[in-house]
This record gives structure tokens, C-alpha cells and sequence, in this order.
């Protein structure tokens, strides 16, 4: 069965390749996947309904897995993102799956909001090699360079039962999806790009990048926001110097433009109202939207 797709770059034709399992019954897995170099994967069952729900329980009942172990699917059914959202794909066409990262007993928790921004930084760069450009939008999604979404991050706090923590970080890429079958409008996928929609690769791209980012943050803490690595954040972000409109908690709004990451990695909007001398408004939480970009 063949699948054509239109795309900027002319016609792409794609085989059902695509949409197969990553990790056929009874096979050892992708090439790409095995070696002593290779991601770490947990479990990939055909079907789960949430990847992070999967992880959270798994962890929450006892199980120990390795740090960036991946818990994933090739169809995910129920997954959920920020603000109770679902985002749901066909089987086989989008990357899903979450890992675990267990906590310093001495983290510095207010640096923990920079771990969803790094994974933003890691899928971007996996994308990059795979040939498809794309930004950050603060502090959870990746975008094409005109502002479609390709990728979204979910990350959550676990407690465990030997009384350690650890953090859930999921992604789900648009990875094989045709204009016909994604989600929104506003939702693109690495095979309208023009990029190469190869599942395991764009997972071992990712879990290569990963892990040293996520150790910077839990190593340095807040200190994270003056390295290199946050200064490619910074680089790396469509949201930085975007007129935004700021949806907050108790469904109030304001526009913008947003000019910084704190040392939080918090957004900083220039408050369109306010005199030109006042500080910026710290955003922790609520839902960005780009009404103009940088």
C-alpha cells in the first residue's frame, strides 16, 4: 500500500514501512537500537493509552528503571498534554514514548522547569539530523519555522515508593502523518517537511541528546540559565522576541512581547499596558500564544 504526501520540497512517496511497528513480535528491535551505545528501551507495546501514565505507574508501583529508559508505543490513544489537552494520531505515525529521570536527592527543584525546555532543545537538534528545521515554543511544544506544531512535552513529578523522586518526561513527534491526517490546521509532521520519517531514528537522536542535557540542569540548578546550553535554548525559541498573547490561570489574558527566560525558565513578557520603565511579567504557568513572531 502506498501513501503520497504533498510537501513544500514537491510529491513525497512513502511505503507502509512507516507506519509498521518499531519493535515487531518477536524481533531484537531496530538496528539502530541495539549495540552498546544504543537507547535503553523498557517497553513499546503496540498499543497504551498515556506513555507517561504508563511510566508513572510503573515507577509509582516500585519498578526500578534505568534513568532515560524509554516507555513507548506505536499508538498511543489517550495521550494527554498541558492543560488537559489529548492529541491523538494514527497507528504507526508519530514517535511517543516517555522516560524516567531520578532525581538528586540535593536537586535544586527550581530548576526543574528547564527540563522540558532542554527536551525541546534535544528534539530539536534530533530533527535537525533527520532534515527538518524547527524551533522551541515556550515551554513545552516544537514548531516548524512557520509556526506548526511537529512536537509536544510533558513532563511530571513522581514520588516513589523507596521515597525518591523522579521525572517523567514524555514527547510525542507528528512523524509519518499526511495533511490529511493530522490532528489541527496548525499541526505539521516531519514528512511534510520534507525530512526523513524514520521512527528510530528520530528516537536515538533524541535519547543521544537527552541525557547530558538533563544532567546540566540537575547538576547546575538554576546556574543552568547561564550556560552554553541555555544560551541555545535562547537561540533555539520562536517565543523570544514574539508579540505573545499570555492565557492565565483564572482565564485572564494580556499581550506582549517576550523578551527573556528567567533563571527558572519562566517566560518574560514586556507587558503591553505597562509604562515602558516597569519590569516584566513573570509567566510560571499558562498557555502562550504567538500572535506575531520575532
Amino acid at each position: 500500500m502506498w501513501c503520497r504526501a504533498k510537501t513544500d520540497y514537491g510529491d513525497v512517496v512513502h511505503t507502509e514501512q512507516y507506519r509498521s511497528p518499531l519493535f515487531p513480535a518477536g524481533s531484537p528491535g531496530s538496528p539502530l537500537l541495539t549495540g552498546p551505545d544504543a537507547p535503553v528501551v523498557q517497553e513499546w507495546p503496540p498499543e497504551q493509552t498515556s506513555t507517561n501514565t504508563r511510566l508513572a505507574e510503573l515507577l509509582e508501583s516500585g519498578v526500578r528503571i534505568p534513568d532515560f529508559a524509554a516507555v513507548g508505543t506505536d499508538h498511543q490513544v489517550n495521550g494527554q498534554g498541558r492543560l488537559g489537552r489529548t492529541w491523538t494520531v494514527p497507528a504507526g505515525a508519530a514517535l511517543t514514548f516517555s522516560v524516567p529521570v531520578a532525581l538528586p536527592q540535593n536537586a535544586d527543584l527550581a530548576g526543574l522547569g528547564w527540563i522540558p525546555v532542554v527536551t525541546g532543545l534535544a528534539v530539536t537538534r534530533a530533527l535537525a539530523g533527520l532534515g527538518v528545521a524547527a524551533r522551541i515554543k515556550w515551554p513545552n511544544d516544537v514548531l516548524t519555522p512557520d509556526g506548526r506544531k511537529l512536537c509536544g512535552i510533558l513532563s511530571r513529578l513522581v514520588l516513589r515508593p523507596d521515597g525518591g523522586r523522579s521525572v517523567v518526561v514524555g514527547a510525542g513527534v507528528n512523524v509519518s502523518l499526511t495533511e490529511e491526517e493530522l490532528p489541527v490546521e496548525t499541526a505539521s509532521s516531519v514528512l511534510l517537511e520534507g525530512g526523513d520519517p524514520d521512527r528510530a531514528a528520530l528516537l536515538v537522536g533524541i535519547l543521544t541528546h537527552l541525557p547530558g542535557l538533563v544532567r546540566e540542569v540537575l547538576a547546575a540548578g538554576t546556574g543552568f540559565s547561564r550556560s552554553e546550553a541555555a544560551a541555545e535554548v535562547r537561540a533555539a525559541m520562536a517565543t523570544l522576541g514574539s508579540h505573545v498573547r499570555v492565557h492565565l490561570p483564572g482565564d485572564t489574558s494580556f499581550t506582549g512581547i517576550a523578551v527573556d527566560l528567567d533563571d527558572e525558565a519562566n517566560l518574560l513578557v514586556r507587558d503591553d499596558s505597562a509604562p515602558a520603565s516597569a519590569e516584566p511579567v513573570r509567566v510560571s504557568a499558562g498557555d502562550v500564544v504567538h500572535v506575531r513572531p520575532a
